[in-house]
């Protein structure tokens, strides 16, 4: 919008659905500023039945309800398959109660939540979606997701959301290094500053020393769907 002239808080926009990937509390109130709109999350995905299994209401903007006339979900314990209890933190898993031809009983998302009791609407709620079993990063020890880098991404003003997570192994060490693009109004030497305070933040907030490139806007490859967040290059070192 900017880019084509337009001012994206003047515009009729009142409400925003958005999805394909986890995003964070800080994600929703940049969106919500720069838009001026309100921003809710949606659940799906293609197996199921795509985006509506379950959605936010934007009243309350505190978990996505969802429509269990339609879905009975549970959590697991994704070590062991065990049900969890609501409130406890573990991996989706659904099955369809109406959907015809090709049904899905005890699919495993691998998308990691938690169920909550409805407030907006009588149906539960899920938490926002964290992460997913194969999303998650272990870099020397520590586990890791990638929206946990987006979180201190976006406490960076001079950096923006896009972003990828290259892993890469020099000798028996893995190493992480973080490329992401600097915003089109900060000057580089003022981003490249940014790039050594993500890289302390990092340091101090998640406990694992990773380095950080920052590189030109629209540097990082952008992609239909879902975004390539991880990059795994250790195989080929």
């Amino acid at each position: 919008m900017v880019r084509q002239g337009v001012d994206p808080r003047r515009t009729s926009l009142k409400v925003g659905i958005f999805g394909a990937e986890p995003w964070t509390e800080d994600m929703r109130r940049e969106i919500e500023h720069r838009l001026d709109m309100h921003a809710v999350d949606i659940y799906g995905l293609s197996e199921v039945m795509g985006p509506g299994v379950a959605n936010e209401c934007v009243e309350t903007k505190d978990g996505l309800h969802i429509w269990e006339d339609h879905f009975y979900p549970e959590v697991i314990d994704p070590a062991t398959g065990e049900v969890l209890p609501d409130g406890e933190p573990g991996e989706l898993v659904i099955t369809s109660l109406t959907k015809q031809a090709m049904p899905v009983i005890r699919y495993r998302t691998r998308d990691l939540t938690r169920l909550l009791p409805g407030t907006a609407r009588p149906m539960r709620r899920i938490e926002k979606i964290t992460g997913r079993t194969d999303d998650m990063i272990i870099l020397r020890g520590v586990n890791l997701f990638p929206t946990q880098i987006e979180e201190l991404i976006l406490r960076t003003p001079q950096l923006s959301p896009h972003f990828q997570c290259v892993l890469s192994r020099q000798g028996r060490m893995d190493t992480m290094t973080v490329r992401v693009e600097r915003r089109v109004e900060a000057e580089p030497a003022a981003a490249d500053r940014a790039g050594a305070d993500l890289a302390e933040l990092v340091k101090n907030t998640i406990g694992v020393s990773v380095a950080v490139r920052v590189v030109e806007p629209d540097d990082v490859e952008r992609s239909l769907g879902k975004m390539r967040r991880i990059v795994d290059r250790r195989a080929g070192d």
